[in-house]
């Protein structure tokens, strides 16, 4: 499902950058520094994910997609000096050979996606053996537990509201696809967690 015009605000600001930073620094430290010879971000947005994950874990090959084409469009020349391989696609169906990655990001696209167990699947289809499915996620719980701001987002967002997870789903939907969770940081906001798992 495609960002509407309030929720493209919200991502392609320098605010939403520093929180991408602090989410990959976080998540390289909780995965151990691994060292990381390709890496796909699933919706790449407008490169700022990119960016943090070459600068923090220094890939060797990095391939970003987003179902949305302006995004892609944004983020070629942002990302022009990392030679990144970007195209328009969807997190229902990765388009990449089996065992294609040592690591997988994904920054809070998931809960826009309707059929989010099988992009889980997808990701561990395109990871090898021990790859890292490395998460920052909300859950339904950011959309309903938050004074003030959950309504707000409610009415001026977009989602699959009927099929979005709450975080229990999610943790039990990672255990389903083969992905065992190895770190989780302490939800310090309802519905906002970030998490390293594991191809098992």
């Amino acid at each position: 499902m495609k960002l509407n015009p309030v929720e493209l605000a919200v991502v392609n600001n320098p605010v939403r950058d520093l929180v991408m930073w602090a989410s990959v620094g976080w998540l390289h430290d909780a995965a151990g520094a691994p060292e990381i010879q390709r890496a796909l971000e699933i919706g790449c947005g407008q490169g700022s994910g990119l960016r943090a994950i070459a600068r923090r874990f220094h890939p060797r090959a990095i391939d970003g997609f987003d179902l949305d084409e302006r995004q892609v469009a944004r983020a070629r020349p942002r990302v022009a000096d990392l030679d990144a391989r970007l195209w328009v696609g969807d997190a229902e169906r990765i388009e990449a050979e089996d065992a294609t990655y040592d690591a997988v990001f994904e920054f809070a696209i998931f809960h826009h996606v309707p059929d989010w167990r099988r992009a889980l699947a997808e990701v561990h289809r395109v990871l090898r053996p021990g790859g890292l499915f490395l998460f920052e996620e909300l859950s339904s719980e950011f959309f309903s537990d938050i004074p003030l701001l959950s309504p707000a987002l409610r009415r001026f967002t977009v989602h699959p509201w009927d099929t979005m997870f709450d975080l229990p789903a999610f943790r039990a939907a990672l255990d389903d696809a083969g992905l065992k969770v190895r770190a989780l940081r302490p939800n310090l906001v309802p519905g906002w967690h970030w998490g390293v798992a594991a191809r098992a």
